[in-house]
């Protein structure tokens, strides 16, 4: 029966870890959303709803992956040594990815542009936007990449860690609206990107800046779809009539135009992100993961 719940170091299973992590999640939504006001579309209780969420996941996760694991916040990626160089970084790679994005649209006139609105910048809405996009886009990297990934280091095979998070990123997306079989490709790409993101930075900073960037300018400023999801935006946009290129309604996510860009970033990260010699997360560093910990420096 032990072999159920543990290997043959005597870890809990990732399995039951990654389970446990959705689970909570689930519940961090739906605690969310029960405790939200009634007057959930202002923009002061959509950040207050968001914290409610994020501090639920964040602790949780945290506390969970202590309980399995005895892993400390270092040990699943936030580290602080050049945090902010490292979420500006992941900025700058997707406001250059989406920058991309909508000039190629433009170009291949498979958009138009139909107005725009400079105001909404600097609008409350706009602050909660910002806000709203960062803490989801950040909780998902600490769980997908920092818990599930940490997790999967029982498997102890980089293969398995690499796309098994990639897989479970994807399958986290698959009731969102218009979702189609290109959509789940691209997502899976995405978490690949991501996940190598982390593995050669060893922090969750530079996919989480990426993650931020990317959602914030594609759905806030942009005015595309967001893995189905419509946000009011600065500029708004007209789609051709090509669903192959930009996803149709589920987004530019599930187009092919997205699947060259995420192919590039890729590339963009194997040869231009050195990783270092810091104390940082690796895909070896701080096995066995027992309930009895290891040291970290």
């Amino acid at each position: 029966m032990n072999k159920i719940f543990k290997n043959r170091y005597g870890e809990i299973r990732c399995g039951w870890a990654i389970m446990s992590l959705i689970l909570l999640l689930l519940i961090s939504l739906f605690i969310a959303q029960v405790l939200l006001p009634e007057d959930s579309h202002s923009p002061g209780n959509q950040i207050l709803d968001t914290i409610i969420y994020g501090v639920l996941t964040i602790s949780g996760g945290l506390l969970l992956i202590k309980l399995f694991y005895n892993c400390s916040f270092k040990q699943i990626g936030i580290i602080k040594d050049n945090w902010l160089f490292e979420m500006i970084h992941g900025i700058l790679i997707g406001t250059v990815a989406s920058g991309l994005l909508f000039a190629i649209s433009i170009l291949i006139n498979a958009i138009k542009v139909i107005s725009y609105d400079i105001k909404y910048l600097f609008s409350l809405i706009m602050i909660s936007e910002i806000f709203n996009i960062g803490i989801f886009a950040f909780v998902e990297e600490y769980l997908t990449r920092g818990c599930f990934m940490t997790a999967l280091k029982t498997t102890r095979k980089k293969v398995i860690i690499l796309f098994t998070s990639a897989i479970l990123f994807s399958l986290l997306h698959i009731f969102n609206k218009g979702v189609t079989l290109l959509s789940t490709v691209n997502t899976f790409l995405a978490g690949i990107l991501f996940s190598y993101m982390f593995i050669k930075s060893g922090k969750l900073w530079l996919p989480a800046g990426f993650h931020f960037a990317w959602n914030f300018l594609h759905g806030s400023i942009l005015g595309f779809i967001v893995s189905g999801y419509k946000h009011k935006s600065v500029i708004v946009i007209q789609l051709g009539n090509n669903p192959l290129l930009l996803g149709g309604s589920y987004g530019p996510e599930g187009g092919i135009l997205v699947t060259a860009l995420l192919l590039l970033c890729l590339l963009y990260v194997k040869f231009a992100i050195k990783t270092t010699n810091q104390s940082i997360w690796t895909m070896e560093n701080d096995l066995p993961l027992t309930r009895k910990g290891t040291k970290t420096n």
